[in-house]
This record gives structure tokens, sequence and C-alpha cells, in this order.
């Protein structure tokens, strides 16, 4: 039994106070490994609740892995989500650590708790393994769904809220499944142990990624929240959201998909606006994916969410020291490496501070650049890039080529809600504001001073017309994985754009 005590203490690391069972498991009079380790998984299956809900109207119904069945309707005036899944009993919970146990026996690998997608579910005991072993406890069904966005719980509640976004007009949706309060704090602990953060009292406050596909933001106790511990997760899909998928689902007409492009193309500065919400990150991500094949692409972010690049893709990530909360490798200085590795782009995941005035630079010196920053109208894109703490002088802001705005309607479809260009007064120039319908390639062409500057002698029109009747078709073809879109691409560029033209595009950009 000793070689197999630092396995299973990395396997249960997350549980709050493990790390005394390492003075129990020396001591073979007391408990037995097994016992241990159920006592501290005890919580997850007694401090919680599955309420039955009887609903007026069922909207959708599916199922999930591990045997969750997920229903949600209507009673009375409010929308709600119901989990009905398999019993998690102490029985069972007893059957999934003997089959941990054995496993380990065995010598297999035991997989790892932040690979989340990779996990196989296929049997009870492998689905109550994953609530336990992966911190989540009663919250694993939800992260499960795939239609799911964010997930909400607070001490002082305990019922679990979700936004779903099959319904996202409705706001966060009301669970049946509500904690205890001291499962909540535990729950919070057990997560951020996941992401390799320390949290408590004293340092209450914590986010990370986890899982490779969630964000995490935390607070422990009471000492900056009147409500006690909470989580927020936001989930970002498993799938990278290429320009094709935006396309396919709506959120991005196809003209306004080939102007962008043929921004990116002539690496201007790109900056795309919204609140939260409001599809930004997903935007920026798919632009990423109408970067020609053969350039390079160096994101920085504070916490992973982008997730590659039809281009050479690097990514660079912020370092936070764990118990000051101060960055020790912030995206200033991030942005400043950067630029010293020959990158065609830079990528900036939110821009909040002084980092922007980089951006100046790296524009002004042939870098394409892409940026989300949270404002609803050009306007406010351009105040803000003036104020404290970022406090960039009105006269540099003209290197901004186009700002895009995100938002959401009152049916809750996400979409583009406004399209400007700066000019040399860096005031914003709309080419959209607030389009209803199919967007009109002859307005874009006519509006657009930053193409009529990059594509001198070229017919506009026509060029966006072709980029979006290629798009169209490769979106029929069902081209939508970044793979697949580099193939589609490097054929566009060699067959699509001769030789010389490829030249002169070069040409323009470098000189």
């Amino acid at each position: 039994m000793p070689r197999l005590i630092p396995q299973i203490q990395s396997i249960f690391s997350h549980i709050p106070l493990f790390s005394k069972g390492s003075r129990l498991l020396s001591d073979r009079n007391k408990l037995t490994l097994k016992n241990i380790i159920k006592e501290f998984v005890k919580p997850y299956v007694e401090q919680y609740r599955l309420e039955h809900v009887e609903l007026e109207e069922v909207l959708y119904a599916y199922e999930l892995r591990g045997g969750v069945r997920v229903k949600i309707g209507t009673r009375g005036c409010d929308v709600l989500y119901v989990v009905e899944g398999p019993e998690v009993s102490l029985e069972g919970i007893d059957h999934a650590v003997d089959r941990v146990l054995e496993r380990v026996l065995q010598g297999e690998l035991v997989a790892n708790p932040r690979s989340i997608v990779s996990w196989n579910l296929s049997s009870l005991e492998d689905y109550l393994y994953f609530k336990i072993v992966s911190g989540l406890g009663p919250i694993a069904p939800l992260i499960l769904d795939p239609y799911i966005e964010d997930v909400y719980v607070s001490r002082d509640v305990g019922r679990v809220f979700v936004v779903n976004n099959k319904l996202s007009w409705s706001g966060w949706l009301k669970t049946n499944i509500v904690l205890e309060p001291s499962l909540v704090d535990r729950v919070v602990v057990s997560i951020s142990r996941r992401i390799g953060k320390h949290i408590s009292q004293a340092y209450p406050l914590s986010e990370g990624a986890y899982g490779g596909y969630l964000r995490v933001s935390l607070i422990y106790g009471d000492t900056v929240s009147t409500i006690g511990s909470s989580l927020v997760i936001r989930k970002k899909s498993t799938s990278t959201w290429t320009i094709t998928r935006l396309i396919e689902e709506g959120t991005l007409d196809k003209f306004i998909a080939a102007y962008l492009w043929l921004l990116l193309e002539e690496r201007g500065w790109v900056i795309v606006a919204g609140h939260i919400g409001s599809g930004k990150t997903t935007l920026l991500q798919a632009l990423l994916t109408l970067i020609p094949p053969g350039r390079k692409v160096v994101a920085i972010e504070d916490t992973p969410e982008l997730s590659g690049s039809t281009g050479i893709w690097e990514q660079l990530i912020e370092k936070t020291e764990v118990f000051t909360r101060e960055s020790q490798i912030d995206s200033y200085t991030l942005l400043k490496f950067a630029l010293r590795r020959r990158p065609d782009y830079i990528v900036i995941g939110e821009v909040r501070g002084v980092e922007a005035r980089l951006l100046v630079q790296a524009s002004r010196l042939g870098h394409g650049v892409l940026n989300t920053i949270h404002a609803d109208t050009p306007e406010s894109v351009i105040k803000r890039l003036m104020a404290p703490p970022i406090s960039i002088p009105k006269n540099l802001l003209n290197n901004i080529w186009s700002i895009v705005v995100m938002g959401v309607d009152p049916k809750g479809k996400r979409g583009v809600l406004a399209l400007a260009e700066v000019d040399e007064k860096a005031e914003p120039v709309y080419i959209l504001k607030n389009p209803k319908s199919e967007v009109d390639p002859v307005e874009i062409a006519k509006s657009s001073v930053r193409l009529k500057r990059g594509y001198r002698g070229v017919d506009l029109q026509a060029e966006i017309e072709r980029r979006a009747l290629f798009l169209e078709k490769i979106t029929e073809k069902g081209v939508f994985e970044i793979e697949n879109l580099v193939e589609e691409l490097s054929r566009f560029y060699s067959k699509g754009l001769d030789l010389e033209e490829l030249k002169e595009k070069e040409a323009r950009v470098t000189g």
C-alpha cells in the first residue's frame, strides 16, 4: 500500500484536508486507505440535493454522458433547468472507490482530472469517479452539458444557476441542484486547488483555467463578499469557433467576414467590442481562422481562451504569483517580448491597461493587431482607449483600422451590431449600423477608406463578393475545422490569387 500513496494523493489532492490523510496513511492501525478516501468524499454525496420539479411545459429534453438527463421547461413564470440522473449513494461511492483502487493496483494510468473533455463516462462508477476527482461534485453534470455557457452558485442561497445557449435570452436559469453552505466552501477550495491557486480567508479571490475549456472565478469566505463563498464557471466550446461556423450559425454575415478578411490580409488593427456574453472572444477566435497560412500569430492572454489559428500559432499566458496575486509576468511584459519574436499578427485577449499603448507601436511597425475590449459602441471604444489607465493620445488612435461591435438581440441571438472605421481625426466612420438584413457589399466597398487605400486599383466590390462566395462554398461543404480551413485557404491563395498579386500585397504591407 505505501507505494500507492503518492498516486492516490495526487488524484485526490484537491480535496480539502487530504494532506492530513498522509499522516493517517502512515498509521496502518487507524483507517484503511479506502475508508480515508470515502470519509473525504462523503460531503460530495450527502450535502446536496436534486429537487423534484414538475414542469408544466418541456421545451427541451436531452441526455448527457454518464446517464444524466436534462429537461428545460416552464413552471409558472419561471424557465427551469432540471437535472435527472443516476442516484449518487454511499454504496455507489463505495463501488467507485473500489474501481479507482483496482485501476491503480493494476498499474493503469488514471485520467487527468484537468482533461475533462477526454473522460470516458461509460459506466456509473466512471461518472461518480469523475464527480469526485474533478472537484466539481454536484455541478459536474452542468459541465458535461454542451449547451451551458455559465454556471453560478453562492453559499447564501446554495441553488445553482446556469446560462444555457438554447435560451440565453432568458438570462440565468434556476436549476434543481441545491448545495449546503459547507459544500459550496468545499467545492470552491477543491476547484482552486485544481487550477493550482491558493484560496483562503486571507486570500479570498482566485481565478484561472481548468479542464482545458473552463474559466473559473472563485470567492472564498466573507472577507470580501457579504454572501460568502461563490463560484462562476464560464465554459468555452470544446471545438474551435471558426469563421465558417459563425457564418453557418448566422452570427456573422459572409460579406462582413470577407471585409474583415481583407483588413487582416493587409495587417490592419481590428478591435472587437461588446459586453460580457456578447460573443467578442468567439468572433476574435473566428477571425484567427482567416489568417493566411504561413503567417505567424502570437496571442497574449491572462487566462487561455483562444485555441488556434490558420497561421503559425504561439500563445503566451500571464503568470500571477499565487499568494500575493501580483502579476509576475504581465501582458505588457509579454507584449514587449512578443514583438521581438517576429510576429505577423499580435493578439491580445482583452485590453485593460497600458499594454494597449504597445499595440499602437505594433500597428505602426506593420504588425497586424487584434484585440477585444469591453464597450458597446465605436465611440465608447475610443473614449475608453483615451481614458486612464490606458491613456492613448487621440492623435494615435487613427492607427485603428476597424471596430466591430458584437451584441445580443432581444431574441438572444448574437451578432454584429455595428461596424466602423477610424478616420484621421480618430472619429468613427460607420460602415454598418444595426444591420437588420443581408449586408450590401456595394455599401461596404463604397464606405471603406481602409480598403480603398490598401487595395488601390482593385475592384473592391468584386473582391468582397469573390471572397464571400468562397466562404459560402466552404461553409456549405462543412469545412468547420481549422486543419481543413488551412487547406482551403492555401488552395485559395495558390489558385485564387496569382503570385504577382501576392508580391504586390507584401510590398504594400512592408513598404
